[in-house]
């Protein structure tokens, strides 16, 4: 078959790459550490000799976690890695690159996926088709969030990149203005709504200061530190998700990704997240009918990526 598109989903920990046809389907799906290769040229040459890839590629199509300038885009967390389109280019003989925010990939697949993709956090269900803009919100090793919106003329759905894990966490209670100080650095979202945010706070409520991950955190059902975690990363999640939809105009709805959000989402008091959520003055009653929904497509990233109008 001609006419592969090359994708990449590049992360700070590995970097996945994968073949896909014009419907989508992914083939030749490949994880390699990022820690293992110079850069993601390295990485890319040794996906091609390992999957035998053809060489007759039409597009290659590169999701990154980090700010896109232009075409080009610098890891946030590997700035040894920077990605340079027409380099990669001249890799694969001269096909077209597109390189977006890692999120925008993610963002991409929102309009393209089936309901038993995404796990709906109570409110309503998600419309299918899709008809409204969409919010991507990635908590993980860092927190991400991206947005898709369509064209009314034309169908055409573009995605539109943030850093929204960087800006700056206040606090809505005096709990939570005793807690930010527990970050240990400036109090972005980032650095509570992430796993090493929910490891500090663990330790912070516990006493307990040996090494811990977000993934034994959540499996800790019925211990009172754990629940407490669960709890206010409930409440300030479901805050901060609320004000990424005003400001956004997301109305489409709410899709979760992450290891973070995944471990979280099983613990959860959805009916105390969405009370939250929806409580916005004024916009409550259409905050309530934002659907909230978990993704549970492994492949997401590459998916969208695959479906990302070039």
């Amino acid at each position: 078959m001609t006419g592969w598109r090359l994708v990449a989903d590049v992360g700070g920990t590995n970097v996945r790459f994968a073949r896909a046809d014009k419907f989508g389907c992914l083939e030749n799906v490949l994880s390699l550490p990022s820690n293992a290769y110079t850069s993601f040229t390295h990485a890319l040459r040794s996906y091609l000799e390992q999957a035998g890839a053809p060489p007759n590629w039409n597009a290659c199509a590169i999701g990154a976690a980090g700010p896109v300038d232009g075409s080009k885009v610098t890891l946030t967390n590997r700035a040894s890695w920077s990605i340079s389109a027409d380099e990669v280019s001249t890799t694969l003989a001269g096909a077209p690159v597109t390189i977006v925010n890692d999120l925008e990939a993610v963002a991409a697949a929102l309009p393209h996926l089936h309901k038993n993709e995404v796990t709906c956090l109570r409110g309503p269900e998600l419309l299918s088709p899709p008809q409204a803009p969409m919010i991507a919100i990635n908590v993980g090793t860092g927190f991400g969030a991206a947005v898709i919106s369509v064209d009314k003329h034309t169908g055409t759905w573009t995605t539109h990149a943030s850093e929204a894990g960087h800006m700056t966490l206040a606090a809505a209670t005096l709990e939570e203005m005793d807690l930010l100080g527990v970050s240990q650095s400036a109090n972005s979202l980032e650095s509570f709504l992430s796993g090493s945010g929910v490891c500090r706070l663990y330790q912070h409520l516990s006493g307990n200061t040996n090494a811990i991950t977000a993934a034994e955190i959540f499996a800790r059902a019925g211990d009172p530190q754990a629940d407490k975690v669960v709890q206010i990363t409930t409440s300030v999640l479901a805050r901060v998700t609320g004000d990424l939809v005003l400001a956004t105009g997301a109305w489409g709805g709410v899709f979760f990704c992450g290891s973070v959000a995944t471990g979280w989402a099983r613990l959860a008091d959805q009916s105390a997240f969405r009370l939250v959520f929806e409580n916005k003055d004024a916009m409550r009653l259409r905050m309530q009918n934002v659907p909230t929904g978990l993704i549970v497509r492994h492949d997401v990233a590459l998916f969208g990526l695959a479906k990302l109008e070039l």
